[in-house]
């Protein structure tokens, strides 16, 4: 399988010197993961008073439903590139081994336990959406979630449940345990 690999900059141009070492950098990623359908690294350059110009390095891997992400920043933009990578090789390395894992000694549901929670908040009507994402899922399993929700080092993670076919939500407990959110139709 082909991977496609998307070099964007903002507020810099991506020359052909700067693709060429995006691609082969990004090509290393294959050997690990065939699996990568495709690799976007968003560059920049930010100008702060105190560090002056900091080159910046965005990159996400799409492969199979899972994504994978890793930012670096670094007064050279070549440094900040191969930073990225390196540390998304780490990152797919162990999703494969997670992968093979699973697949050997993997749990019956009943195992995993959860918490329940219902919380109630008052929401501000003022208040109004400061960020909006789009995401494209594959349906997947409550415990491919929460290996989603760590490989990406997030609280919380939304997916469509493939038993369910529903929008559930997981997230990590103040106690360290993992919660699960599901709808409830009346």
């Amino acid at each position: 399988m082909k991977m496609n690999i998307i070099v964007s900059g903002i507020h810099l141009e991506v020359t052909e010197a700067i693709k060429a070492h995006a691609a082969k950098k990004a090509e290393k990623l294959a050997k690990y993961f065939d699996s990568i359908i495709e690799v976007k690294m968003n560059l920049s350059v930010e100008h702060t008073k105190s560090e002056g110009e900091r080159q910046i390095a965005d990159v996400i891997v799409f492969a199979n439903g899972t994504t994978l992400k890793a930012y670096s920043v670094d007064k050279n933009l070549y440094t900040a590139i191969d930073d990225s990578v390196e540390m998304l090789e780490v990152q797919v390395k162990k999703y494969k081994e997670r992968l093979k894992n699973r697949n050997h000694h993997q749990k019956p549901a009943k195992e995993v336990v959860f918490e329940s929670a219902i919380t109630h908040e008052v929401v501000d009507k003022a208040a109004a959406v400061t960020k909006y994402k789009l995401i494209e899922q594959k349906p997947m399993s409550v415990e491919e979630a929460v290996l989603q929700m760590n490989l990406l080092k997030k609280s919380f993670y939304a997916f469509m449940n493939m038993e369910t076919e529903e929008l559930n939500v997981v997230y990590q407990t103040k106690k360290g345990g993992i919660g699960l959110i599901e709808p409830a139709w009346d």
